[in-house]
């Protein structure tokens, strides 16, 4: 049996690449260059101090981030364990215990809606297909570059997505949905989607085939491309000054539609939709898929890229002024309430008893307590809104310089 058999049982393609990544790391950095399978085989051929070459191999990726190094440990762990090498739980513990940190370090950034639509407006037509379908449905890149064509329904209002099990990092499935506008660019990305694949079988030394049924018949690294490729065109290629790797990247669109959503349509909705383990068994069982839609559908303008984004914000803020119309009212009814329990006091404090004195002063708290939110909430709002109008300002300076 092979040292590396078992990576054969994982159903997800990107924790198998993920995984031999580190394996390779940590093979190369006892014996240098080699094929991963061969340094496999060599490393259980030798008798080896297995301790050392872990301690090694975390000198080695020290740098890295936490959540990277704590996953290449981990996939080395597995792999002597899956050939039947067990070290003591207390080494295990000691070496974890030597990572500092458990975020990652680059510090993300969240595009806003104008800075997205600049930068999927820089991508081929497969690119903004795919880019608006993980901003509007909160999929990892991962899951949708999986998907077969059967796997969406551009029929559906919204149009509906079913995310098998093989394809998600829990193994659950689970179905999502995409806006209005990613139809529209998948629709068109789907009268060429042919004319590409025998295009890139052409260029393809491997002969790749041009019965691909993926709705994205390309790989990760084309993917990543792309990305970088619109970044470096708008000039919104920051990197964290630490990692040196860019703010901006695929994975922030998940970060994009879960900031977006939330707050319209509620965080443990979003969540679900998101695919997070937590919260997708209780939102099954409270809600079916019609009501699932019907909530998308109220929040599907939070995530609009093109068009009047103005218009699909406003749109948005609507729904939240609904919202907050429902909070002021069961607020009034406290307060009410409160009022209730007053009303029979004498104005004369100096005949209060202790108790309605305490009551009172409670609901004088509480009132200031709301007027200072609401305040917070009122420059807030200012400030938004005058960020979004200075990029909005920005982006028309961008589109009269094109045209000159």
């Amino acid at each position: 049996m092979s040292e590396l058999k078992y990576l054969e049982t994982y159903g997800s393609e990107n924790t198998v690449r993920t995984y031999k990544q580190a394996l390779k790391v940590f093979l190369s950095n006892i014996y240098g260059d080699g094929e991963l399978t061969d340094l496999a085989k060599r490393y259980f051929q030798e008798t080896r101090d297995h301790k050392t070459d872990i301690q090694n191999f975390l000198a080695k990726i020290n740098g890295r981030p936490p959540k990277t190094i704590r996953l290449y440990i981990s996939a080395v762990r597995t792999f002597l364990m899956e050939n039947d090498i067990e070290l003591p739980e207390k080494f295990w513990r000691s070496l974890t215990r030597k990572i500092k940190g458990s975020m990652a370090r680059t510090m993300d950034k969240i595009p806003s809606n104008v800075q997205l639509r600049r930068i999927i407006m820089h991508m081929p037509v497969h690119g903004k297909a795919l880019y608006l379908t993980l901003a509007s449905s909160g999929m990892r890149i991962g899951e949708a570059l999986q998907l077969e064509l059967d796997d969406i329904d551009l029929d559906n209002d919204p149009p509906k997505i079913s995310i098998r099990g093989e394809y998600t990092k829990s193994g659950d499935p689970r179905y999502t949905f995409i806006s209005g506008e990613t139809k529209e660019h998948i629709l068109e990305w789907l009268k060429y989607r042919t004319e590409y694949l025998k295009s890139a079988s052409k260029r393809s030394r491997h002969g790749k085939s041009t019965e691909d049924t993926r709705l994205f018949p390309f790989g990760m690294s084309n993917a990543h491309f792309i990305w970088k490729n619109a970044l470096d065109k708008t000039k919104l290629n920051s990197v964290d000054k630490s990692t040196k790797r860019h703010q901006f990247h695929p994975h922030v669109l998940r970060k994009f539609f879960r900031t977006r959503m939330g707050p319209v349509i509620s965080v443990d909705i979003t969540e679900a939709l998101m695919g997070h383990k937590g919260y997708l068994t209780d939102i099954y069982r409270r809600y079916d898929e019609d009501k699932l839609a019907e909530f998308y559908k109220k929040g599907e303008t939070a995530v609009a890229v093109f068009g009047k984004v103005e218009d699909a914000l406003m749109k948005a803020d609507v729904t939240k002024l609904e919202n907050r119309i429902l909070e002021l009212n069961r607020e009034v009814a406290d307060l009410k309430d409160n009022w209730r329990k007053l009303k029979d006091f004498t104005v004369d404090l100096t005949s209060m008893t202790p108790e309605e004195l305490q009551i009172l002063a409670k609901l004088a708290q509480e009132m200031l307590r709301k007027q200072i939110k609401e305040a917070d909430r009122d420059e807030q709002e200012r400030q938004r809104k005058h960020a979004y109008a200075e990029e909005e300002r920005e982006a028309w300076r961008e589109q009269k310089m094109k045209e000159k």
